[in-house]
């Protein structure tokens, strides 16, 4: 294990031993950001995620399939959603796995999230208070001269002073969806993806300060998204936000990972943001694998949360689900009235 910028490289590991793969998750657990150089099969990539715990997807997504949200009005969405799993095709159906990609199918459409442009930094489902995530993100081909950028927040956290310590010990951020700031040139169909990952209902809440389940605390830095503390003014949290950004954006805290074929970069998700660069344009072949789990099978208990943090409440996924539904049913009236 070799430090980089903010993180660790594990080399020289059997990623075909079970035992092995458990225990560089509990590296990543820790660590937050690990790279491994060593290649393995989409399939085996999802293989060793799932030692460490069960898949992730986006809580709309599994709403989804739950059949808790259904009807005409979430048509143009599930054809999004359905659009960025075509990828995946040839190598099955693998919850919590996706292609990052701007190649196309035969009618002309992406076959994967994120097809271009750039990416500012963001984690998963930022406004979703939960258990630690994890994203294997790994390069299939066509990554050369592409790179990734990782910041893990906990070093940041561990040297503020007591002011602001304090200050952030007490925050609770509230979220609502900004209309897809963190990627502005992405193409307009997958706003409907970034929606319901990023915020699927304005006035969620997270606490600023989170941690992994190893205990390591960090920052639930709300980058995109993201509409005041609770509590505070709109100027208020502004001046707050910029004030800490202004400690976690240095240089020390952020490994940028420039990429070859047959790479895995690991990366928590609660306390840790990841940014693309490279401005992915027409015609350019890079295709990542991304596979999101939690840490529950290493850590009994950290497997996903049973409610949501709204707008002071805690509700059940139904309820929650149920809020959705309305407001996207609202939209679609709107959408359809005459002008």
């Amino acid at each position: 294990m070799t430090p980089i910028a903010n993180g660790v490289e594990v080399s020289e590991i059997d990623l075909l031993d079970d035992e092995s793969c458990r225990e560089l998750g509990r590296i990543v657990a820790h660590e937050c950001v690990v790279v491994v150089r060593q290649s393995v099969p989409e399939q085996r990539l999802y293989d060793i995620q799932m030692l460490w715990g069960q898949p992730c997807m986006p809580i709309v997504n599994r709403y989804v399939l739950e059949k808790r949200l259904t009807g005409r009005h979430w048509r143009s969405a599930f054809m999004a959603m359905g659009q960025v799993a075509s990828g995946l095709d040839k190598t099955g159906a693998l919850p919590g796995m996706a292609r990052v990609s701007f190649i196309k199918d035969k009618r002309g459409k992406a076959t994967g999230l994120f097809p271009n442009g750039e990416l500012d930094w963001h984690a998963d489902q930022q406004a979703y208070h939960d258990s630690q995530r994890v994203i294997g993100l790994m390069s299939l081909w066509g990554s050369e001269k592409s790179r990734t950028s990782f910041l893990c927040t906990a070093p940041a956290y561990d040297a503020l002073n007591h002011e602001d310590r304090s200050m952030v010990d007490e925050a609770v951020c509230v979220w609502r969806w900004d209309g897809g700031g963190m990627s502005p040139d992405i193409e307009k169909w997958h706003l409907e993806i970034s929606r319901y990952n990023m915020v699927p209902h304005e006035n969620m809440e997270t606490k600023l300060v989170d941690s992994t389940v190893t205990g390591r605390k960090g920052m639930r830095f709300p980058s995109h998204c993201f509409s005041h503390f609770k509590g505070m003014t709109a100027e208020e949290s502004q001046k707050f936000k910029a004030h800490l950004w202004n400690k976690i954006d240095r240089p020390e805290h952020i490994y940028h990972h420039d990429w070859h074929d047959g790479e895995t970069v690991f990366m928590d998700q609660n306390i840790t943001l990841h940014a693309r660069p490279t401005n992915v344009t027409h015609g350019n072949r890079r295709t990542m694998t991304r596979m999101i789990s939690y840490l529950d099978r290493l850590f009994p208990g950290e497997g996903p949360a049973d409610h949501v943090l709204y707008d002071g409440a805690r509700l059940s996924h139904d309820e929650f689900a149920r809020l959705v539904d309305a407001q996207r049913l609202q939209e679609f009236a709107q959408s359809m009235a005459p002008a």
